[in-house]
């Protein structure tokens, strides 16, 4: 941890940091001078606990896939119903850092790296979402054909509207919910 006016800076505190940088200035304004001064850290501190740039977005990968995949998938895993389980997955997907994920899916596009695990986190949320569909549309076919569209509304809605309006987003998903729901017996 770093050390920022007599108090621990986690790793965690980090990544929060660089999803907020992300979301204002995209990838390009993500550099290590402008993260460490939100913390109030030096550099020096920046390179103690994550060794180099290229530790830090491992480590920032990792985290946002824990995070804004991993957790929302335990979080409806948890739900019993599941047509509630569907509801659940839609609030927690409104909620998510839309306008942090659409730099990511930018950046995606120019470094290997953060295209593997964009790819990777894709392939998981889908997984996930046919699974809780599943639940719901017996058919497995339809299953898998409406999780491929629930990621890629989202992901359309990063890349083509105001990632921070969730109104708008949040209507979308209620179209979802009831495309899938029609689905249903």
């Amino acid at each position: 941890m770093a050390r920022r006016a007599g108090r621990q800076v986690a790793a965690e505190q980090y990544y929060d940091a660089a999803m907020s940088i992300l979301a204002r200035e995209g990838a390009a304004g993500l550099k290590i001078g402008p993260l460490c001064r939100s913390l109030g850290v030096t550099s020096g501190s920046f390179y103690h606990h994550f060794g180099g740039w290229a530790g830090f977005v491992r480590g920032l990968l990792r985290y946002w896939e824990a995070e804004q995949t991993d957790r929302i998938v335990e979080l409806a895993r948890a739900t019993v119903d599941p047509v509630e389980r569907i509801d659940v997955v839609k609030q927690l997907t409104v909620a998510l850092r839309h306008d942090a994920e659409a730099a990511i899916r930018a950046w995606a596009q120019i470094d290997p790296e953060v295209g593997r695990a964009q790819a990777r986190v894709d392939v998981q949320r889908r997984i996930a979402l046919e699974q809780v569909v599943a639940d719901v549309v017996p058919d497995p076919d339809d299953a898998r054909r409406l999780a491929v569209f629930g990621i890629s509304l989202m992901a359309g809605y990063q890349q083509t509207c105001d990632p921070r309006d969730r109104d708008l987003l949040r209507a979308l998903f209620d179209d979802y919910q009831r495309l899938i729901l029609s689905h249903a017996p």
